[in-house]
């Protein structure tokens, strides 16, 4: 997956620049931001015979400690939630976006200190070293390799800069709905099926469109 596009989704969903890259860092050593890579040395499949027999319930995906996918989910309450998630939304278990949403949605529910310092701090390391230490919990915390990733993507992943225009957009862009959905959980196409996390965030959307357009006039 794009490093760009993770980006552009932790960032839609509340995280700093900081915390975003510090989140791809990890994911970068974890994985080389592969979706549908299975932890080598712990199976024999191909990583596509593995999330082939996966989504087909064909192995033990749950219990198997095989690593998987951009974070590399392993503990078996983890990988149950992951498998659901993508099963709840009609996706392969290898779907980036659906991961980097799963990701984001772990951070919200489980790991809230972590989710509120990515959203606050201004400092890759610090969030490198966050992410490493209290969500992925690696065998060897190795910071400088993280690090280096993070910093190497900062130089890769910028913030669109919106577009300066002579009067106020009342249509918005398919961009900036995507963005929406992906951070609520939903990322199909725009003309695909329709999620309850997608109608309320478009409702959402929509109503803030409507409030910010009323002041402007």
């Amino acid at each position: 997956m794009k490093a760009q596009d993770i980006y552009n989704i932790l960032r839609a969903g509340g995280l700093s620049r900081a915390g975003a890259l510090g989140v791809i860092g990890n994911m970068w050593a974890e994985s080389t931001l592969k979706e549908n890579i299975a932890q080598r040395g712990m199976t024999k499949l191909t990583d596509d015979q593995y999330t082939a027999a996966a989504d087909n319930g064909l192995l033990d995906f749950v219990r198997d400690a095989v690593g998987y996918g951009l974070c590399q989910w392993t503990y078996h309450t983890r990988k149950k939630a992951l498998l659901d998630y993508a099963k709840q939304n009609g996706v392969s278990v290898s779907n980036g976006i659906m991961q980097v949403s799963f990701c984001l949605k772990e951070l919200r529910e489980d790991f809230i200190q972590v989710f509120d310092t990515l959203c606050s701090s201004n400092n890759i390391d610090e969030c490198v070293d966050l992410v490493c230490v209290r969500y992925e919990s690696p065998a060897v915390n190795n910071y400088r390799t993280r690090r280096e990733a993070a910093y190497r993507y900062a130089e890769e992943c910028v913030d669109e800069t919106p577009k300066e225009e002579k009067e106020f957009p009342v249509n918005p862009s398919i961009g900036t709905l995507q963005l929406v959905m992906q951070a609520n959980g939903y990322w199909g196409e725009v003309t695909g099926r329709y999620s309850s996390a997608f109608m309320k965030a478009l409702l959402d959307f929509a109503e803030g469109i409507k409030l910010t357009w009323e002041g402007h006039k």
